[in-house]
């Protein structure tokens, strides 16, 4: 094996992809015993509130997807004009995913056209 492909190397990831697999686990059941507060988001979209604990979970899997990526897929070593075709399809999810989520918030302002004076 070559130094950039130690066993150290894989098994720091394996603890590293378990730790936060866990801290996935743990999350729903810590949202459940302490709920949430209402805040804007909750009036904004009351039908199609995400959770905080949903964010997190989002978030440590973007984190688990990248720590793959980077380790068992390679892209740690590899050029940058590689890393940027990689990542790419990345980058066009989540300008779907703004376009997706400004196309949901008109949709909902213009059939509640009340709910903007219940905020302001």
């Amino acid at each position: 094996m070559s130094s950039s492909h130690s066993r150290k190397t894989y098994i720091a990831v394996f603890f590293a992809l378990g730790v936060l697999t866990l801290i996935e686990i743990w999350i729903p059941g810590f949202a459940n015993k302490y709920g949430n507060s209402a805040s804007v988001t909750q009036k904004l979209f009351a039908q199609y509130n995400a959770h905080w604990s949903t964010w997190a979970l989002y978030a440590l899997s973007i984190a688990k997807a990248g720590i793959v990526g980077a380790y068992f897929m390679h892209l740690k070593h590899e050029t940058k004009w590689l890393k940027f075709i990689a990542i790419l399809p990345a980058i066009a999810a989540f300008y779907a995913f703004v376009l997706g989520a400004e196309t949901l918030f008109r949709f909902y302002m213009e059939n509640n056209p009340t709910l903007m004076s219940q905020i302001k």
